[in-house]
């Protein structure tokens, strides 16, 4: 699920929150201040629920806030009824659920999703492959990848061929990967790298975060998780005397070739 999402996701529990204090002003001030806190418990139970992943932990009791609001307005506005001045302290009582729980978690302080291990004197990292958060005891250093994605062998990049095919173009049909040296066949898509030429085979582009094995070349245009986790960077092309020594050693192999 996009960051995106996750926000629209939240601003629809924003709206249900409304509504969920607009219908109980009917009752007066009991119905107002109820409304507030379910309003409240709505936003609170949505995100679990949903498994909404929101940075700003202020932003929760906010929206319920502004959700129960915003139903004591219109509860305010299409009546001819005055409203009690205790009834604008709902809004206080939306933000308590949601709030409460932010200051407990700040208090409790963040923990490794993996091992739930307190961060607050080790190192953490986001891992691009399952986006959790990972201490530096659940973390491969060597492999920029959290221990549960190099367990599983989880993929950094989609497996979608027109992914692939956008960045490298036609697939590499013949020979072996220089890595694992599975010939290339139906079975096993190969891409020949744009710096030396050099064919790895998919599975090992995603094992090397997209970096080749020889020459260090980089692929370019990387989903934004990778990207902003630093994996695999875009970098500067090989130098012309590299791709030079290259020419030179693949002609030698042809020529040898050709003799033998």
């Amino acid at each position: 699920m996009t960051r995106m999402r996750h926000y629209v996701l939240l601003a629809a529990l924003g709206i249900l929150a409304a509504i969920a204090q607009l219908v109980p002003t009917r009752w007066g001030l009991v119905g107002d201040l109820a409304g507030g806190l379910l309003a409240g418990v709505l936003v609170l139970i949505g995100t679990r629920v949903l498994a909404l992943e929101i940075e700003k932990t202020y932003l929760l009791p906010t929206v319920a806030a502004v959700a129960s609001l915003s139903g004591v307005t219109f509860a305010m506005t299409g009546s001819d009824v005055a409203t009690p001045h205790l009834a604008w302290t709902a809004p206080l009582l939306a933000a308590l659920p949601t709030g409460i729980t932010a200051l407990a978690d700040g208090v409790r302080g963040r923990r490794c999703q993996l091992c739930r291990t307190p961060l607050r004197r080790l190192l953490s990292f986001s891992c691009p492959r399952c986006h959790l958060v990972a201490c530096e005891n659940c973390w491969q250093f060597e492999r920029d990848r959290c221990c549960l994605c190099e367990a599983n062998q989880i993929p950094l990049f989609p497996l979608d061929i027109s992914w692939w095919q956008q960045r490298f173009g036609a697939q590499v049909r013949g020979g072996r990967c220089t890595l694992c040296l599975r010939a290339a066949d139906g079975r096993v898509a190969q891409w020949a790298c744009v710096g030396c030429g050099h064919a790895q085979c998919r599975p090992c582009w995603d094992e090397n975060n997209g970096q080749c094995s020889r020459c260090g070349w980089i692929l370019p245009h990387l989903p934004d998780e990778a990207s902003a986790h630093g994996v695999a960077m875009p970098a500067s092309p090989p130098s012309s005397k590299f791709l030079a020594q290259e020419d030179s050693r693949r002609n030698a192999d042809k020529r040898g070739v050709r003799h033998a």
